[in-house]
């Protein structure tokens, strides 16, 4: 790079105030600024309305089609989804300024550089400083691809990504590319650099090729790998405008229901709620179940039930559990449901195993598939041990401070009655 670019960065970087940027990474609580799946340096997230998540992030998250970390490549590399298809086109320019796009943008480039390529490079065993991004267009529409305002919030966006983020991009996917996206991309690449075009590949329906990049289990289903991320709300790529998960307002995480202390010293705590046939849904308990009630941290000899033992499939019902921390390295979590009338943990069956989460960052969403029968769930959480995570271990004050664990537990129909929500569209 030339010395005259290398001063401009420097310059850029010093007036634009980005090295004060509140970039999430291990040693501190800041919030991811998109959804992330696969990585050590922070836990699986979708973006929530947290304290360090401003209003004007969560508006325009709201008009873009969602976009993820989603893992590595072959070689390493994180992977950047964007499910451009879907966005919102019209409603970007109303919601957001070009100041606003960039700066969010930077925010994303941030993130990238200063906590997952460097994870990447320490799993690689040699410096890994690009991505791969693949752009879905399913969904696109002739009217979203000529809106104006749009592309010139893009333009200035890919000249200050070109100027001050050059050469981070390994290779760009654009798939599901219908034939009217081609005049669309005539007057793209004309506010590219040749060497960027040259990263670029344009594939219709038919991108199998991606399977050359990214091996299967690490690209979501709907690209034509086999990943689906069922663990998180939203699976692989959480898309405010498809509806595949809630999106829940800054007032569902102001008031959840329950309040208890955990910490390093009592690291358990276990909350147990009936679940009755559908019709009636899973309801609360008055009193929570404190303690330990389950396989949490537990080595069996015997392999936990993942599925219901009956011979017939059964019907599930879906739960939903917001949670929060005020401090900490994180919780682990888990999910147990067990026949009415049983004492035996070997007659119960594991909703959802083990899982490390960041609520200290932003508050969690989980969804839950209950069996529809009549029956206890038991959502067990503990404190995440020094040897799981990232983060920094506390100084020996610091774990003497107990850790305030917020949470409330919702069916379904509960939670999108209680905040006017339509219903998920599930794939």
């Amino acid at each position: 790079m030339p010395a005259v670019m290398i001063n401009a960065w420097y310059e850029w970087r010093k007036q634009a105030n980005v090295d004060d940027l509140a970039v999430a990474q291990p040693d501190n609580e800041n919030p991811v600024p998109c959804a992330v799946r696969g990585y050590g340096a922070v836990a699986d997230a979708n973006v929530t309305a947290g304290i360090g998540v401003d209003d004007a992030q969560l508006r325009l998250t709201r008009t873009l089609g969602g976009g993820c970390w989603h893992k590595r490549d072959r070689d390493g590399r994180p992977v950047y989804i964007e499910r451009a298809g879907r966005h919102i086109i019209k409603d970007i320019p109303k919601t957001s300024s070009t100041s606003g796009l960039i700066e969010f943008h930077v925010l994303l480039q941030e993130f990238l550089t200063r906590t997952l390529l460097p994870e990447c490079s320490q799993l690689a065993e040699e410096t890994v400083w690009q991505q791969v991004v693949v752009i879905d267009l399913a969904g696109v529409s002739l009217v979203a691809l000529s809106h104006i305002p749009a592309l010139n919030m893009l333009r200035e966006m890919l000249a200050r990504d070109q100027m001050m983020y050059p050469e981070r991009m390994y290779r760009t996917y654009v798939v599901n590319a219908p034939p009217v996206f081609i005049t669309a991309w005539k007057m793209i690449r004309s506010w590219l650099d040749p060497r960027v075009i040259s990263k670029i590949q344009i594939l219709g329906k038919d991108h199998a090729e991606l399977l050359d990049q990214i091996p299967a289990h690490n690209l979501p289903s709907f690209l034509g790998g086999s990943c689906k991320c069922s663990h998180m709300p939203g699976g692989c790529v959480p898309s405010v405008p498809l509806g595949n998960y809630p999106d829940l307002p800054r007032s569902a995480y102001a008031h959840l229901r329950h309040q208890v202390q955990i910490s390093y010293t009592e690291p358990r705590h276990s909350f147990v709620c009936e679940t009755m046939p559908v019709g009636n849904g899973p309801t609360p308990m008055s009193s929570p179940l404190m303690g330990y009630a389950g396989w949490l941290g537990i080595k069996r000899d015997s392999p936990r039930n993942s599925a219901p033992t009956s011979p017939t499939p059964m019907r599930t019902q879906h739960v939903f559990v917001r949670f929060s921390t005020d401090r900490g390295r994180g919780v682990v979590v888990e999910v147990l449901w067990q026949p009415l009338g049983s004492d035996s943990l070997d007659d119960g069956t594991l909703v959802y195993p083990e899982a490390l989460f960041e609520p200290q960052r932003a508050p969690v969403l989980l969804e839950l598939e209950a069996p529809n029968r009549a029956g206890q769930l038991v959502v067990n959480w503990r404190v995440a041990n020094f040897d799981e995570g990232q983060a920094p271990f506390p100084r020996p004050e610091e774990a003497q401070i107990p850790i305030q664990l917020e949470y409330s537990v919702d069916t379904e129909d509960e939670l999108l009655t209680a905040f006017s929500l339509p219903p998920i569209k599930r794939s």
